[in-house]
């Protein structure tokens, strides 16, 4: 038989959390989102109004400031547990264990993509840098920029409905304005979609499909989709689409403390009186947004 001490099955149980962390693959934030370095217990964006333009030097140049607008988003903890019987280990059930502490580290590794996904749904209601909800008609012209518009009403979901929304939305991506008036984005050359999975059929037809209601489907030669069917989104005719060719994305993952597994084992008050190691997933950060001009919500 053997003998599994604490120190030992702590090696073991923190071996398997880090290759079921590394064999989780790129997860949303990798996809959808610019990750920030946190070093406060809360941050505050105020550079996520615009650049400016470059001019002609004829005189003393202009130099602007940073944006008025203010946006903070603050870092929370979050964890889980499991509870491991030495009983368990004296009867040599370590192989069960594993496969829970695996579980555990998958589903914490993927825990801020739920983040994500639950600020796009919400993005109708929570407000982004400008005051506005982040998905809204009437965006308040700043500067130049004009009253600006990234809810926008889809036709439906068949495949013609979807490519139809689809180029709105690219079209709009591309015309928004900065508070100079200048267009937000040069380019576009990597679109993301986040839909139900009742879409995925449309979605993928009107991206990949040749030809769609007999007219050749060749407008989006040169871009790149980036596509994500999520079960979390409970409204199953609503969509996202977003510019992922800049190098500020969407979303923001603002980290504070990376993921790491905690053990309590046989010298804690739990170890010792009741025979039972703990185990716990923890990680401290944040997720919000950054520019509305990146992304898009259609409504059906």
């Amino acid at each position: 038989m053997q003998l599994y001490t604490p120190t030992a099955l702590e090696k073991g149980v923190r071996a398997e959390f880090l290759t079921a962390l590394n064999g989780a693959g790129p997860g949303l934030v990798d996809r959808f989102a610019t990750v920030i370095s946190s070093t406060a217990n809360n941050e505050k964006y105020g550079w996520l109004g615009e650049s400016p333009q470059m001019v002609e030097l004829t005189d003393e140049l202009t130099i602007s400031s940073l944006s008025d607008t203010s946006y903070t988003l603050t870092n929370s903890t979050y964890a889980s547990a499991i509870n491991v019987k030495r009983s368990d280990l004296a009867d040599e059930q370590f192989g069960g264990i594993a496969m829970r502490i695996r579980q555990m580290a998958v589903k914490a590794a993927r825990h801020p993509g739920k983040l994500l996904i639950d600020a796009l749904v919400n993005g109708t209601t929570n407000t982004g840098h400008d005051g506005s909800a982040f998905f809204s008609n009437s965006h308040a012209a700043r500067g130049s920029s004009g009253t600006q518009d990234n809810l926008l009403s889809g036709a439906g979901t068949s495949t013609a409905n979807v490519q139809s929304d689809l180029q709105e939305a690219i079209q709009a991506l591309l015309t928004y304005k900065d508070e100079s008036g200048e267009p937000f984005s040069e380019e576009l050359t990597s679109v993301g979609i986040i839909a139900p999975p009742n879409l995925m059929q449309p979605i993928r037809e009107a991206t990949q499909a040749p030809i769609i209601s007999n007219t050749s489907n060749v407008g989006y030669s040169g871009i790149n989709f980036e596509v994500h069917f999520s079960g979390r989104l409970s409204d199953t005719d609503d969509w996202y689409v977003m510019n992922l060719s800049n190098p500020l994305k969407p979303l923001i993952f603002q980290d504070r403390e990376p993921l790491e597994l905690v053990a309590l084992e046989g010298e804690s008050d739990a170890g010792f009186m009741r025979e039972v190691y703990t185990y716990k997933a923890r990680a401290r950060y944040a997720v919000g947004y950054s520019h509305f001009a990146l992304a898009c919500k259609v409504v059906n």
